[in-house]
């Protein structure tokens, strides 16, 4: 090992103030990489331990979690040689939390999204052009008309309208059956991946991806951890990521 863990956690708190200071998503995404571009592997899995320790009781932490819960983009800004070797240190060592986030799954259920009331369903006669427009500028109405679009972009307008509120982006976490780019896009949204009731319901969702949904049970309630692992319908390895994590807490 080539740094100290105090120096990792210096490191992470550094960078978590960095990150808390940038406006855009895209800004954050990109000073994370670089802060763990030279680091070693060993180094890059104590790194995210810490940040995934710290989750239920800093701030901070939890607003990073939306940049780390696409394992597609941690991949692809870390490079999959990386990736891998954070993955096998992380095993070697025994770090659970990071074993979880260096890994990926196929959703448990898949299925088409869509309008599923007829008075909605209505709305796919309108053009997508029409519908994406309607997204980012209609009134109320429209908005709760279109939460069951097909189409990723009408829902990222959705999630970004000032209009839409928590209940609606729970109701777009909730659909079954859904879209695991749509589920993936509630995720990882800077607005509303940090709200609590929005990331159980992507948690509670059998069609979310796994892996997007294991490294949101880091920041649940026990309560809801033992809803996880008792519903059936989800993914096995988020049950028993789920179990573990209750495990944890009661060693703690």
């Amino acid at each position: 090992m080539t740094k100290e863990p105090d120096k990792i956690d210096s490191l992470l708190e550094r960078t978590l103030d960095d990150l808390e200071a940038l406006p855009e998503p895209g800004m954050r995404a990109g000073t994370l990489a670089r802060r763990v571009a030279e680091l070693t592997p060993d180094e890059i899995a104590r790194f995210f331990n810490s940040l995934l320790v710290r989750i239920k009781t800093d701030k901070k932490a939890r607003a990073a979690l939306a940049l780390i819960v696409d394992p597609k983009a941690l991949k692809s800004a870390l490079g999959s040689s990386i990736f891998h070797d954070v993955h096998k240190r992380a095993t070697e060592v025994g770090l659970l939390k990071v074993v979880r986030l260096f890994t990926d799954l196929e959703p448990e259920k898949s299925g088409p999204a869509g309008y599923d009331k007829e008075i909605d369903a209505q709305m796919e006669s309108i053009s997508l052009g029409e519908r994406r427009t309607l997204s980012k500028v209609g009134v109320k109405e429209s908005i709760d008309r279109l939460l069951s679009d097909p189409d990723p972009m009408v829902i990222g307008n959705i999630l970004n309208n000032p209009r839409t509120t928590e209940t609606e982006a729970v109701k777009i976490a909730s659909k079954r059956p859904g879209a695991a780019e749509i589920l993936k896009l509630v995720a990882t949204h800077s607005k509303w991946s940090k709200r609590y009731a929005v990331k159980k319901a992507v948690a509670l969702n059998p069609y979310s991806p796994p892996r997007v949904v294991i490294i949101l049970l880091e920041s649940l309630m026990a309560q809801d951890l033992k809803l996880v692992v008792k519903d059936k319908s989800l993914h096995e390895q988020v049950r028993t990521s789920a179990e573990e994590l209750l495990k944890e807490g009661e060693e703690a």
